[in-house]
Order: C-alpha cells, then structure tokens, then sequence
C-alpha cells in the first residue's frame, strides 16, 4: 500500500505563513483504540418516511431559538420568512426555545421530552428546522443531535440587518426564475503543494468529477454544465471570484485548507472570529469575509467549502483525547498544541465562521454554505476500515441532489446518512464485544477497524448545513415550484405544447394586440371549453344568456381557450403564457378584462356574441 494513499492529513495551516500546521499526514495506524463508542448522538426515533421529502405541507417547517429576549429578537427579525413558511406549509409555525448550553446527552433528552416526546403522532413535528443564533446561543450538540434525522440548517449573523437580508434574498429568489433549466455545478481546488489538498483531489474531486460526467451523460446528473477549475501550478482568489460572480444559480465544491492559529496564537478572540476558517490560497493569499460581503459570489447558488473550521469553531475538538493520546505513546509527529490552538479559550464562545456569514448575508450571494466545524481530515472520503477506499460519491451524490432542486435539507442529509450508518457500524461492533465478554467467550476485538470508523464519525458529525434547510436551487421551475415563469425577451420566443416545441426567431415578438391569425402559437393552442356555464360558476358570476358560445370569424383562434383556462387553472398559468409568447402580466391583463368586460375584451372577438354582463 501506498503510504501516503494512507495517511491522514489535515486540511488547515497557519494564517500567518499558510504553511501546513501538520507537515505530514498521520500513519493510518494512528486511528485505532479510541475506547468505548459514544452513543448519545444516535436518532431516537424515524419520521414517517411515506411522504415527499420536499413537500413542506407534509414534513413541516420549524424553528429552534434561544430562551428569553435573545430569541425573541431573532424570531422578530425573521418574521417576513415565517410568515411565508406557514403559508407554504398551510398550518403554524413551530417554534421551540432551548438553553445556550447543551451536552449531547442533555440535547438528547430535550428532544424526547420537548421536540418529539412520542405522546402523539408527530404529524405536525417539523422535519424542516431552522436554527436561530451562533453557537454560544444555540448549541452545536443541539445541531447535530436533530440533524440526525432531520432538515437541519443554522442562521447565524453578527448584526440584525444580516438575518433582514438574508430573509430578503431568500423571497426574493423563491419569487422569480432564472429561465434556466437547470444550473451549473463547478468543483475548484487549491492546488498548493500541499499533501492534504493534492491527497483531496486525487481522491475526492477528480474520481468525483469523473462519476458526474459519466452520469451526465446518462442522463443522471441534471447540471447543464459541469466545470472543474483551479490552476494546478498558481492557485489564485481571482481565478474563483471570476467564475462565481454570474448570476447563474449554481453549485460550488471547494477543496482546500482552511487557516487556523498563527504560530503565535490568536492576538485576540475577535481576531479569531474574523480570520478563522478563511480559504487559503497558500502564498498566493487567502478569502475572507470582508472580501465576499459585498461582491456578487455565487448569487442563488449553494456553496460546499471542504476545510478546517470552514463552517465554524466548536468549544471542544472531537479529536483533542485522541491526538493528546497519541503524542503520549510517540504516534504523533507535530505538537498537539499547534493543531489545536484554534480552539476558543475557556473564557472564549465557539462561534460561526466569518465566511458563511458574509456571503449568506450578501444579496448577491448564496442561499445555503455546507461545511465543518472542527478540524477537517481527509477521512470522509478516504475510508480505511476495510482497505484504503475512496468514496467521492457521498459528495457527489449532495451536488446532484442540489441541482434536482431537492431543498437543500435533503441535500445535506446525503452526506449526513452516511454518519448513521457508519454510527450503526461501530455501535454493533461494541456490541458485540460486550456480548462475548458477559458470556466469557474468547473475543478479539478489531480495534484498528473500530478506530477508523471512530475516525470517519466523528468527521462526518462535523458537517453543518447553514441558512434556511428549505431553500433550494433556484433554476427551471414555474409556479408549481413556488417560482414564475421567465419573462420572453424580444430576442426569442419559445414557444411549449403537446406539440413539437416553435422557436420563433427574432425579431418576431409578439404584439397581443395584433395576433396573426397564421401564428405557430396559435396553432398550439388548446381546445376551447365545451360550454360557457361551467367558466362562469368557477368564477362566481351569472351565467350568460342563451346567445351561442362561439368565437367571432376573425378571433385569433384558441385565444379565447387560453384566456379560460388562464382563469381555471393556477398551477397552468406560467406555461400559457409561454405557450402564448406573452409575458405572464399581459395574459393576466387580459384576463382581468375579460373577467370584468366579457368576449369584447378580448382582440378581435364580436362583442354580441353572447357573454355575460357583470
């Protein structure tokens, strides 16, 4: 075996000299006897899984704020997103209050006794669960706990007006469209010379790419473009801010280290809090929030940074026994001091990173960051427990569920399944050894197998969902997706219908006043209805008198079915108006006059031939 295939390597340096805090990975064998299994985090009961994942109305929409006038703070600043929640899902919103500090355990047992206590069916418990406040308000354990089983992401900003922008940005994309069917997905790497960024991409983002392409080609992988980039000699900020600024929601997955501790030490904790987690770019520079906060950065679009403390800082590493423990027994090759010096003080609060709080809060960033809180290790996608394997595929699988327009909850819970099972795993394995013990039979315990999969636990726990769980990709859809129908341009017009689709080359816009009567839309028009009664009780007026129901000789034909079944049918309305060549405002015009004045309203319709008179 390859050693270095082998190792584990950590993706962090220093902020001061971007220099790797470890040099060299750690040997692989360094993994193994990390004691008794820690099962408090594992999920105390399963949702009714029947449902559609993405339907609100069905899995429901929540929030967890902090107790006393914190949360009601934070509540009050999200008002206009819950408001729009609850109209989606048609029921109230839940709201649920906890303590600023939380063990595992403790989180544990809030969730049966208050989030789910099991007295009733949990129709109405929100699977969607939007976290309010930073990590000294809400606690990671809390988080990760409720994300073991649900739709969980994190709101998090440093002033007020962040939480009314980010609510802003939200509405605002789930009430247009991009008039694109489907986004782009763009992989970047920090090629730095590094072990750890060159291990990343050899075993997660190029076979990572691979796999999408191939299923790209089948059909499989909805992206319309797939873009991997990041120059392999001189990693540079300015190669990733030209790709990311269209306004072309899409999906970004970056590899690279995210800075820590100077060798030094933090000069101070705000220091900590506005570099920590920033994306290196080695000796040619670094990301920052400051630099993405008021930039266009992935507008509409979903980012998932792979890096240490990319996403956030906790109070206590995961891996503080371990590496403590290894530097003991002369395992380690670096000083446990430097890797975890990031850490807050005891008088310090863990907290959300910078970054994902810039461009969350940015109105031309994205909608939702996933990414880690703790130290990053190349673990995840390079399992060992049975072999060296790379697994691109579980992040792989987080971008195409994005850019299925699954709400990004779902999305996340691709990755975050893989921690269940891997928990199952390694609970069984304790299990078992305890079994043989009770009975006073011989039992040998794999302990590398056990370590490995401590290993790959704990890193997987470690990824975080921030901004609104329900959100999704903004591309394609139409009102039946919560977004309208693009606008046409008088560039072109296309045309949809049972029919083969018409493109109708410029400059041929289309004036609804002077309708051709040879037009290819109107040759895709539906049928009218069969009678006009039916048309007028659905829109609560008199019925017309006895005059025939017909279209005068020199009406567009079909017109007048298009406008009936624009005043029928709310979910057809955005493909009517494509199927017209009409902006949806000039059809909902139309029918407004039609409502009000009758066949005479419409362009070229005989106004005696019988309509109603109200």
């Amino acid at each position: 075996m390859n050693a270095a295939a082998s190792d584990l390597n950590l993706l962090m340096v220093h902020t001061d000299d971007h220099e790797p805090v470890l040099d060299e990975g750690l040997p692989e064998a360094t993994a193994r006897d990390q004691g008794p299994v820690d099962r408090t985090a594992a999920a105390s009961h399963l949702w009714d899984e029947g449902g559609d994942p993405n339907d609100l109305e069905v899995q429901r929409w929540g929030v967890i704020a902090p107790q006393g006038p914190e949360g009601d703070r934070l509540l009050a600043l999200i008002q206009p997103l819950l408001a729009h929640r609850q109209e989606q899902q048609g029921d109230k919103v839940r709201v649920y209050r906890v303590p600023a500090q939380m063990t595992h355990e403790e989180a544990m047992r809030w969730k049966k006794r208050e989030f789910d206590s099991g007295s009733d069916l949990n129709i109405k418990v929100p699977r969607y669960q939007l976290i309010l406040g930073d990590l000294d308000q809400v606690p990671l354990a809390l988080q990760q706990v409720q994300a073991s089983d649900g739709y969980v992401g994190r709101l998090a900003f440093s002033a007020d007006e962040d939480y009314a922008a980010y609510v802003d940005k939200v509405l605002r994309w789930e009430r247009r469209s991009t008039g694109q069917g489907q986004g782009r997905a763009m992989f970047f790497t920090v090629h730095d010379g590094t072990a750890a960024t060159a291990v990343g991409h050899r075993a997660l983002v190029g076979p990572g790419v691979e796999v999408v392409r191939r299923r790209q080609a089948a059909g499989q992988y909805p992206a319309r473009d797939i873009l991997e980039f990041g120059d392999p000699v001189t990693p540079s900020p300015d190669e990733l801010l030209a790709q990311t600024a269209a306004f072309d929601p899409s999906v970004l997955f970056t590899l690279s280290h995210g800075e820590g501790a100077p060798r030094g030490g933090w000069r101070s904790p705000e220091a900590q809090r506005e570099r920590q987690g920033a994306m290196s770019f080695g000796r040619e520079g670094r990301l920052t929030g400051d630099d993405l906060r008021d930039r266009p950065f992935m507008p509409g679009g979903v980012w998932f940074m792979l890096a240490c403390y990319g996403a956030g800082t906790p109070s206590a590493s995961a891996y503080k026994h371990w590496l403590e423990a290894l530097a003991a027994a002369g395992q380690f090759r670096g000083k446990v001091d430097s890797v975890l010096a990031g850490l807050p003080g005891p008088r310090d609060r863990p907290f959300i990173a910078a970054l994902p709080k810039a461009v969350l809060a940015n109105s031309d960033g994205p909608l939702a960051f996933m990414g880690h809180i703790d130290l990053a290790w190349t673990y995840s996608f390079q399992e060992l427990d049975s072999g060296a394997t790379n697994r691109p595929a579980r992040y792989m699988a987080i971008t195409r569920s994005i850019l299925k327009r699954d709400r990004v909850g779902v999305s996340m819970r691709e990755l975050l399944r893989y921690f269940d099972q891997t928990n199952i795993e390694l609970t069984s394995l304790h299990d078992m050894e305890i079994q043989a013990r009770s009975m006073k039979l011989p039992y040998q315990a794999d302990r590398a197998r056990q370590g490995h999969l401590w290993m790959l636990r704990q890193d997987l726990a470690a990824y975080v969902l921030l901004g609104d769980p329900a959100v999704r990709l903004p591309v394609g859809g139409g009102e039946a997706d919560g977004a309208p129908a693009p606008t046409p341009t008088r560039e072109s017009h296309v045309v949809t219908s049972t029919a083969a689709p018409v493109v109708l080359a410029a400059p041929a816009a289309v004036d609804f006043f002077n309708f051709p009567a040879t037009s290819p839309v109107v040759a895709a028009a539906v049928s009218a209805p069969a009678s006009a009664p039916k048309v007028a009780e659905h829109l609560g007026r008199p019925e017309p008198g006895p005059a025939p129901w017909r279209p005068a000789s020199d009406a567009p034909p079909g017109l007048e079915a298009l406008v009936l079944q624009w005043l029928l049918t709310e979910l057809e309305r955005a493909a009517l108006a494509a199927r017209a060549g009409l902006s949806r405002e000039r059809l909902a015009a139309l029918a407004d006059r039609y409502r009000d004045e009758g066949r005479g309203a419409l362009p070229g319709c005989d106004e005696g031939a019988g309509h109603g008179n109200g």
